[in-house]
């Protein structure tokens, strides 16, 4: 796997939402660039960055742990993830034990806030003492979609090298690429390509 330099902030990618589904997005932060696989994490800060890109939490952690810890614990759950749902995908058991390991460590109340005297807000706030704690939304989004999602409108992406994977939430169901400018251009050329080839 190709290591990028290391950096202090994680730069967003055109590839952070082609999932469709805050789960499938989470799994697609390991990428192909060019025929590398590719990890868009390289820091804690990467981690938490994306986390909160993503919505599925509104600050960066308010505890800091040993350097490298949230890194290795999130790209072990996403790992945990692709294999969940590639089993699902397949239709075959899946492997819950170390999900439910992750969920476990949950811990969240609801609160209620007036930002304007008529405009109330109600939400659910999460724990981050530990990095269990702090990755329980990411692990609730992957348990969503395992036990919610349409999986015959979960896609692998048609791309030769593509590894992403995609909620196919189009009106014909007709999605066959992550992105119509990078895989399906590339088919869009290669067949081109192959009808211009002389016989």
């Amino acid at each position: 796997m190709r290591t990028r330099r290391p950096q202090t902030e994680y730069v967003a990618s055109p590839l952070d939402s082609v999932g469709d589904h805050p789960a499938l997005n989470f799994i697609n932060t390991l990428h192909m660039v060019g025929s590398e696989l590719t990890d868009a994490w390289q820091s804690d800060e990467d981690v938490a960055t994306w986390i909160v890109g993503e919505g599925l939490r509104d600050t960066l952690p308010s505890t800091t742990w040993p350097g490298g810890a949230l890194l290795g614990k999130a790209r072990k759950l996403r790992e945990i993830a692709r294999k969940a749902v590639e089993a699902r995908k397949a239709k075959k058991t899946l492997p819950l034990d170390e999900l439910n390991g992750f969920l476990e460590h949950s811990v969240s109340h609801c609160v209620l806030t007036a930002k304007l005297r008529s405009n109330l807000n109600f939400e659910r706030v999460y724990g981050q003492k530990t990095i269990e704690q702090y990755l329980a939304p990411v692990a609730e989004s992957v348990g969503e979609l395992l036990s919610h999602a349409d999986f015959d409108l979960i896609r692998h992406c048609e791309g030769e090298q593509c590894v992403l994977w995609f909620y196919d939430r189009t009106k014909a169901h007709r999605r066959r690429w992550c992105s119509p400018q990078t895989c399906g251009n590339r088919a869009k050329v290669a067949a081109f390509r192959a009808r211009a080839r002389p016989s």
